[in-house]
């Protein structure tokens, strides 16, 4: 992955080196995290998948950038925020504590903002927003094991959504909500014909 890495860093304004470390550490989070939902493939078939701009380069991305952060490298975040932006189209803040089992499905327009604290087998989909309601304010949103947003969905303030909660597409949640749940539209809107 090293190798891969320095690949990434030819695409970075005045790239600085990322100790290997680093780099293996991310790599063995995301195995755990790829393998959390997909336990047949092999770390070989991860890293491939990583390497093709598949789901799992920005949920790598991600645990490098925050591994760097972990271990105080914090003015190196800013390249890996770049690239996780520029390759992957997705923004998630590095100071987000994410257990193992984080899944992105299609990135793009996927938003994480800052301080929030999210369970096992956490598994997003694209255009996905989890915020504060005022940049700046707030401790984040607290979301337990197993939880699932659908695409565009967005969780904005902060909020506890408990355990095995599947949040459909299109949703916004402003409350807490409860284990077990399953949050979906309660109307359909009709489009009306082009005449």
């Amino acid at each position: 992955m090293v190798e891969f890495i320095s690949f990434l860093q030819a695409k970075v304004y005045k790239p600085k080196a990322i100790p290997d470390k680093v780099i293996h550490d991310a790599f063995e989070k995301t195995v755990k995290d790829v393998n959390y939902h997909l336990p047949a493939l092999s770390k070989k078939q991860i890293k491939q998948r990583i390497q093709s701009n598949a789901n799992e380069l920005a949920v790598f991305l991600f645990r490098l950038g925050n591994q760097l952060q972990t271990d105080n490298y914090n003015d190196l975040t800013a390249q890996i925020h770049w690239l996780l932006k520029e390759l992957c189209s997705c923004e998630i803040y590095f100071n987000n504590s994410i257990a193992e089992g984080f899944y992105i499905i299609h990135g793009q327009g996927t938003v994480i903002g800052s301080r929030n604290t999210i369970g096992k087998g956490f598994i997003i989909h694209q255009g996905c927003t989890i915020g504060h309601k005022k940049n700046g304010e707030g401790t984040g949103v607290v979301i337990g094991d197993n939880v699932t947003l659908y695409c565009n969905a967005s969780i904005l303030g902060d909020l506890k959504i408990e355990n095995n909660v599947t949040i459909g597409a299109h949703i916004l949640v402003g409350n807490s909500i409860k284990s077990n749940s399953i949050v979906l539209k309660d109307e359909v809107h009709k489009i009306k014909p082009l005449k």
